[in-house]
């Protein structure tokens, strides 16, 4: 539970950084919500979750991009 936690607090932190206050559907569909989407495998990621990633600088990163990818914002 730990890990869900801070890879929540990871990507809404990355969101509130790029201007965004509501998790966006392209990122993090509704009907999920953040505490099932963290643990759910990104294929464009390897197949690893929010939750594995957020673990290391470069999986911290690779999530970033993927993010900033997704919505079409600035880095």
């Amino acid at each position: 539970m730990p890990a869900d936690l801070m890879a929540i607090a990871h990507v809404r932190r990355l969101l509130l950084e790029l201007g965004i206050e509501e998790a966006p559907e392209q990122i993090v569909p509704a009907a999920l919500g953040y505490s099932v989407w963290v643990s759910l495998p990104i294929a464009e990621l390897a197949g690893r979750t929010p939750k594995e990633l957020v673990a290391d600088a470069e999986g911290s990163a690779a999530l970033r991009r993927w993010i900033v990818a997704r919505l079409g914002v600035g880095s």
